[in-house]
C-alpha cells in the first residue's frame, strides 16, 4: 500500500490535547498565544479538545499532563515549549521515556522547515514526536517548540500527519 492510500484509510478526525510547558504563562505572567493558535486551528479542522492545559517545566507537572490527556481520550497532544536547550527546557527528557516508537523524522522534517524561515537559528530544537501505547490504546505525542512561528510551522505537519500516525501507531 503507497503512503496516499494510507492517508485515505486513516482516522480523518480525532480528540487532541494541547500541553503548553511553560514557567511564565503557568504562572500567567505572559499569555499562552502558542497553545491557544494550536487548540484553534486542530478545532478549526474539525478536530475535537479534551484537554488544554500550561504547566510549569517540571517533569511530573509534564508527564501527569500527559497522563491526564490520555485518560481525557486524546489521540493526539501536542506540546509547546521546553524543547531548547536551557537547563529548564525538558519536555524532551520528560516526554521520550514515555515513547513506545519516537518519530524521529517529525523533528528533522519541523527543523528543515524552521531552518526555511529562521536559518541556523533552527539547530535549537529539539522537537519530536513518537507514540504511547497502552491499555490497548496508542495515543500520537508531538513536542514543538513554545514559539508561536514554530506552533504555525509544526501544526502543518500535525494536521497532515497525524491520521497516518495513529493509523500505523494502532496497529
Amino acid at each position: 500500500m503507497g503512503v496516499e492510500e494510507h492517508r485515505r484509510s486513516a482516522p480523518k478526525k480525532f480528540k487532541f490535547a494541547v500541553i503548553t510547558v511553560s514557567d511564565t504563562a503557568s504562572r500567567g505572567e505572559k499569555e499562552d498565544k502558542s497553545g491557544k493558535f494550536l487548540v484553534d486551528e486542530l478545532q478549526k479542522n474539525g478536530h475535537e479538545c479534551v484537554l488544554y492545559r500550561i504547566v510549569p517545566d517540571e517533569k511530573i507537572a509534564i508527564i501527569g499532563a500527559i497522563v491526564e490527556a490520555f485518560e481525557a481520550g486524546a489521540d493526539v497532544v501536542v506540546t509547546s515549549g521546553g524543547t531548547g536547550i536551557t537547563s529548564r527546557d525538558i519536555t524532551i527528557e520528560s516526554v521520550r521515556p514515555l515513547f513506545d516508537k519516537e518519530l524521529t523524522g517529525f523533528g528533522e522534517i519541523f527543523r528543515l522547515m524552521s531552518y526555511e524561515e529562521i536559518g541556523t537559528a533552527a539547530v535549537m530544537t529539539r522537537a519530536t514526536a513518537g507514540v504511547i501505547r497502552s491499555s490497548g490504546r496508542a495515543m500520537a505525542v508531538f513536542c514543538l517548540p513554545g514559539s508561536l512561528g514554530a506552533a504555525k510551522t509544526g501544526i502543518g505537519i500535525i494536521l497532515k500527519e497525524a491520521g497516518h500516525v495513529l493509523k500505523h501507531g494502532r496497529e
